[in-house]
């Protein structure tokens, strides 16, 4: 057997390392000689791989033809407008990368350090050597650092070394074990000094090799992706059919050239990537002054399609305020008497002993139940040289200390897992009597009876042990004195029942999944608003993966629950179709973390394990932050959806009245240099004013999409067809009337006139899908307004500016034309409007 030995001292370090003005000192010379990388060299990188694009160096290529052919100021219009293409698709990207780099940096671990004899949380990438840091379970390593102390340490090394098997750090003969950067802690806790940081450490070293290596793309980029190509075939046929058209009918050659590849430029979806990064990415930044931090671009998107959701309670529902609100001794109980205050003390001391301390005082490194029996009793006998922590499998801690002649242990657990191991009780007298079937009935009814009320309740035991203790817990607790019963309450959150309600108006199931007793979960779940029974994690070892999934996808409460009771829910409402949001916050949560479609770890009280696994934090542990990031995440896919749909609207009637006018023989309606003009219009529109739409209102009273749906369903193409086509008559019969009594340069003007006011009003009137808009509305996305009113200044500038209709090919119109056409391309893509409305009605 193995003997027990002493824990270690207190973990608060062997000094309590540097003052703040000391630590910055070195940060401030670190960086003097290994700077950060300049915030512009990014900002440089996207400039140069949007110049080296295909559909920009195609742009470039007309513009070079037209100084070739001697029309220098059409080329130098074209190179503005190339500018302008390039500099809002480079600020976009770039603006969003430094959003996904900005949640990056939000999601990081921190660090617990000793700073001006303090603890404090500070940035990995802040740390210098001479730091003391604290670890316990669950912590990432931030730095290369020399163990000062540690207490049944035991470390993951595999992300470093590749190494499965966790390792016990031991240092080489005379000196302290050396722990490396980007490992996790699985056990204990230690105090350590820092030696190495950032790119010089274990982990900066391996980071440096794949600084460059890309990322994956989203599932939705992927798709994205596809239908680009799929348009991309169309996008060309057109654009090479439409000019030999024009060739086959005299067109001159020159001009047939020039607009096959402007249509090129015009109609290939280039920016249909581009919206995915700058919707998902800006968006997502979105979700961080919500208290949600995105750690992956897939859990932007993903968010909106969850369908069921399984929460822990402790922390999450509840406000983790745990507080000892009623003690009961075991005569209580029995003999119905209340207890005497020296056995309320001695509840209280054995408690204490099965209890660790908050490490250096700091209330964030102890268990909470832990740190509510520390608040609640006082120091009475020593502190015990030795403790055996709570573990799943144990459902009990205790801790052992030598009074007088004897070894005391004293135990606390759940309370089945405590009178199973007990064999006595205390009398009021101070007596041990033996524990029948009878006793123990009535301790479990006064157990129920506290649970019942929502309190977590926990059995205290005690063991005399004579001689020396020899195994471990299993082999001391034993053979145990029941001592009484504790009750905790953590109030519940006050947000939490109006954020069940939304969740589950908005077809998203709620499910608890906890270790409480059966009593306390349930009476939690009443208070939350939670529907459907409440079943013991053991009862559904006997069910199938579809029973499991059938009762969790409607809404249930899974109580003394293990972490693997927690990993089979989720994987079997996975396999059922469900897309699963788990929360977590420990080591022990990090597989169904993993397994859920949103791991969704707590940000303040989860370990670094858990916020690794994670593609959610919850910044303030709120179970209510968690309803407001579904709700934006299912805007962000909506307003990813209006943005493709209009683009895609706008691409049609380009498509569609450049092609008519092609096959009945009519000149084409624009002039190269005028759908360069278009194009810069059109991205605008999808790429700035969409991504900044507001949501509708109804987000969180629609059942969640299907993830395997395609982006273009009938609805989308409906909106597309009836979008794209009113633009196209718009400009088509503007264009005719205009050909018929005015002229080709006095028509072009009139249809690029009508165009351009005519696709503003329809991005507007498309930016609300399924309700009518409201006065209101106009004025609730600027980025839009900005737009719109941009495209109607420039339309009144070619109506009525002379020089600008020179510059780009267009020609005088009469005044009651210049009046007529805006106000008809405002008008005309009304009737989507009044569709709307009548549909509302």
């Amino acid at each position: 057997m193995n003997e027990v030995h002493p824990a270690s001292p207190p973990l608060v370090g062997a000094s309590h390392g540097l003052s703040s003005a000391e630590a910055a000192k070195r940060l401030a010379l670190r960086r003097r000689i290994r700077p950060r990388g300049s915030l512009d060299l990014p900002f440089r990188r996207h400039l140069r791989a949007t110049l080296t694009e295909r559909l920009v160096l195609l742009l470039l290529a007309v513009c070079v033809i037209y100084a070739i052919l001697g029309a220098f100021r059409d080329a130098l219009v074209i190179l503005g407008v190339i500018v302008i293409v390039v500099g809002l698709e480079t600020w976009t990207e770039w603006r969003a990368s430094r959003a996904i780099a900005a949640l990056s940096v939000l999601s990081a671990p921190r660090a617990l350090v000793w700073r001006d004899q303090r603890l404090q949380e500070v940035p990995p990438d802040e740390l210098v050597p001479g730091d003391v840091i604290l670890l316990s379970a669950g912590s990432r390593i931030p730095a290369d650092a020399r163990v000062l102390e540690a207490d049944d340490l035991l470390v993951d090394e595999s992300l470093v070394t590749g190494e499965s098997q966790p390792v016990q750090p031991r240092g080489r003969l005379g000196e302290a074990a050396e722990l490396k950067a980007g490992t996790h802690v699985l056990r204990g806790r230690a105090s350590a000094v820092v030696t190495v940081v950032g790119e010089a450490s274990t982990l900066g070293k391996v980071a440096a090799m794949v600084a460059e290596t890309r990322g994956q793309r989203t599932p939705l980029q992927r798709r994205m992706a596809e239908l680009a190509r799929a348009l991309l075939v169309a996008a060309v046929v057109v654009s090479l059919v439409v000019p030999l058209i024009g060739l086959l009918r005299g067109q001159n050659p020159r001009d047939m050239v020039l607009t096959a590849l402007t249509l090129a430029f015009a109609t290939i979806p280039q920016e249909l990537p581009v919206l995915v990064v700058a919707v998902l990415g800006l968006g997502s930044l979105r979700l961080v002054k919500r208290g949600a931090i995105i750690r992956h671009l897939g859990a932007a998107e993903t968010l909106g399609a969850t369908t069921l959701v399984c929460t822990d309670k402790t922390g999450t529902l509840t406000e983790n305020r745990i507080s000892l609100t009623s003690t009961v001794t075991a005569a209580s109980v029995v003999e119905g008497r209340p207890g005497a205050r020296e056995q309320i003390d001695r509840l209280g001391q054995l408690a204490r002993l099965a209890s660790e301390p908050p490490t250096g005082g700091d209330s964030r490194l102890a268990d909470p139940i832990d740190g509510a029996v520390w608040r609640a009793t006082t120091a009475g006998w020593p502190e015990p040289p030795v403790r055996f922590g709570f573990d799943s499998a144990r459902r009990m801690a205790s801790g052992l200390v030598q009074l007088g002649d004897d070894l005391v242990l004293g135990a606390k657990g759940a309370p089945e897992a405590v009178l199973v191991r007990a064999h006595w009780w205390r009398t009021g007298s101070g007596a041990a009597e033996p524990l029948g079937s009878d006793l123990r009935s009535q301790v479990v009814a006064a157990a129920s009876e506290l649970t019942a009320g929502g309190a977590r309740v926990l059995a205290v035991g005690s063991r005399v042990i004579k001689g020396r203790p020899l195994g471990g817990p299993s082999q001391l607790e034993r053979d145990l004195v029941f001592e009484g019963l504790l009750a905790f309450s953590d109030p519940l959150r006050p947000e939490v029942a109006q954020a069940v309600r939304e969740l589950q108006g908005a077809g998203i199931a709620v499910t608890m999944v906890t270790g409480d007793q059966p009593a306390t979960a349930a009476a939690v779940a009443r208070a939350a608003g939670l529907g459907g029974p409440t079943f013991i994690a053991a009862q559904t070892k006997a069910w199938s993966d579809a029973e499991l999934a059938t009762h969790a996808s409607r809404g249930c409460v899974v109580a003394r629950a293990r972490p693997e009771d927690k990993l089979r829910i989720v994987q079997a409402a996975a396999s059922s179709g469900a897309v699963v949001a788990v929360t977590g916050d420990g080591v022990n949560d990090a597989p169904a973390l993993e397994a859920a479609a949103i791991g969704v770890a707590m940000g303040r009280s989860g370990s670094d394990v858990a916020r690794e696994a994670a593609d959610l934090i919850l910044a303030d542990d709120n179970f209510a932050t968690l309803a407001r990031a579904a709700a934006e995440g299912r805007r962000l896919y909506e307003n990813l959806r209006k943005a493709v749909r209009y683009y895609l609207a706008v691409k049609l009637a380009l498509v569609a009245v450049t092609f008519v006018m092609a096959v009945t023989g009519r000149p084409l309606p624009f002039s190269p240099l005028q759908i360069v003009v278009l194009e810069l219009f059109m991205d605008l529109g999808a790429s700035v004013a969409f991504v900044n739409q507001p949501p509708e209102g109804d987000e969180m009273r629609r059942r969640p999409r299907d993830p395997r749906a395609r982006i273009i369903d009938r609805r989308m193409l409906a909106g597309i067809l009836a979008g794209g086509l009113t633009l196209a008559v718009l400009c088509g019969v503007t264009y005719l009337l205009g050909l018929r009594w005015l002229g080709v340069d006095a028509a072009r003007t009139l249809a690029l006139a009508s165009w351009l006011t005519g696709h503003a009003a329809l991005g507007v009137v498309m930016g609300w899908e399924r309700r009518p808009i409201e006065p209101r509305d106009l004025l609730a996305n600027p980025a839009m307004l900005l737009w719109a009113g941009a495209a109607l200044v420039f339309a009144a500038a070619i109506l009525a500016w002379g020089p600008l209709q020179v510059l780009i090919h267009a020609g005088p119109v009469p005044v009651t034309a210049a009046v007529l056409v805006p106000l008809a391309g405002l008008v005309v893509p009304l009737w989507l409007e009044a569709l709307k409305r009548w549909r509302s009605r």
